[in-house]
């Protein structure tokens, strides 16, 4: 992960100036005036997404959307990120960025805050192929579960605050950095999940659990 000390250029509005297709409106209701003995079905519930602002996860690009299809059809890890983060009060836009450097995977960003949400973006490099990006999205989305735990996370500077405590520093493709184990580890078990499968990667890892209980 890279944190990108820059501020935003454009700010919060060029971030929410979406697409018209992104917006998902609801359908809207229809009735058949020529059965009118036939009362109308009633209107299914809403859903919780969209009573709290939309889908948290937002791909920005196609390969973008094949990454998270791919992560959520062929790992639970990656569905179990994807469910975490839909329950808290930050945006996530996802996008490959041409100009990210060879020795960099992936970075997050804090993109702004507007009333009770915060939005962040993950960028990945587009050289990747489709498993090791996936496993660098879900290295990156566990980061923003770490942003979800701290509320107090509101800027770039507090981002970069946040992970001076939480991480350790490094130097991936020579850019200052930070980076947690515990996002180390979430890359490597859904690439595990994505090579042996989810059964096989379950198995091994309730081995290696049980090898570390016994010491």
């Amino acid at each position: 992960m890279r944190l990108t000390l820059v501020p935003v250029i454009g700010g919060l509005m060029a971030l929410l100036a979406l697409p018209v297709h992104a917006q998902h409106p609801l359908p809207a209701r229809t009735f058949e005036p020529s059965l009118p003995i036939i009362a109308p079905l009633p209107a299914p519930p809403v859903t919780e997404w969209w009573r709290n602002g939309g889908p948290r996860i937002r791909p920005r690009d196609q390969r973008a959307t094949t990454a998270l299809r791919v992560g959520s059809e062929r790992s639970s890890v990656f569905r179990g990120l994807l469910h975490a983060i839909d329950q808290g009060d930050v945006f996530v836009y996802v996008a490959v960025d041409p100009q990210m450097g060879r020795g960099l995977m992936g970075r997050l960003t804090f993109a702004g805050s507007a009333g009770k949400y915060r939005y962040l973006r993950v960028m990945l490099n587009p050289e990747l192929g489709t498993d090791v990006m996936v496993a660098t999205l879900a290295h990156e989305l566990r980061h923003v579960l770490e942003v979800l735990e701290h509320p107090e996370v509101v800027s770039e500077t507090t981002l970069g605050a946040l992970y001076s405590r939480i991480g350790h520093s490094n130097r991936a493709g020579g850019v200052p950095g930070f980076e947690t184990d515990a996002a180390l580890d979430t890359g490597m078990e859904v690439r595990r999940e994505l090579t042996l499968g989810t059964a096989a990667a379950l198995a091994r890892r309730r081995e290696a659990e049980a090898r570390s209980e016994q010491r």
